[in-house]
């Protein structure tokens, strides 16, 4: 079985590729402050096929009350494909709006103690 990470050798006394591994599991790894997107593709899956099988099945149901199935569940599955991908961009739209916010307040907080010309030089 191969090491996933690769070691030095037993000569040498560098141990840096330990605690860099270490420091990433023990959770001292710097954190994201969204975690909703390490789930993205997920949610983006998920809603998608959400949508298309919810609408596809009311199109289906209206077609068994009204007739003419084809035409309704075809509608039916492209009006839940589209509410759908309104979903998934306005919740991207939203998540990208935060990081911008919050690199804003970073950007600001560390220009509040310089002057306009160390401003304007950096």
């Amino acid at each position: 079985m191969t090491p996933l990470s690769p070691q030095p050798s037993s000569e040498s006394t560098d141990v840096k590729w330990y605690r860099s591994r270490a420091r990433s599991i023990s959770g001292n790894a710097p954190q994201r402050s969204l975690p909703s997107m390490d789930n993205t593709a997920w949610i983006i899956s998920s809603r998608l096929m959400a949508g298309l099988i919810l609408y596809a099945g009311l199109g289906w149901l209206l077609s068994l009350w009204l007739g003419h199935r084809e035409v309704l569940v075809a509608v039916g599955a492209l009006v839940g494909l589209g509410l759908s991908y309104y979903l998934i961009f306005t919740g991207l739209s939203r998540e990208n709006k935060v990081l911008h916010e919050q690199a804003r307040a970073v950007n600001e907080s560390t220009n509040e103690g310089k002057s306009v010309s160390e401003r304007d030089r950096a």
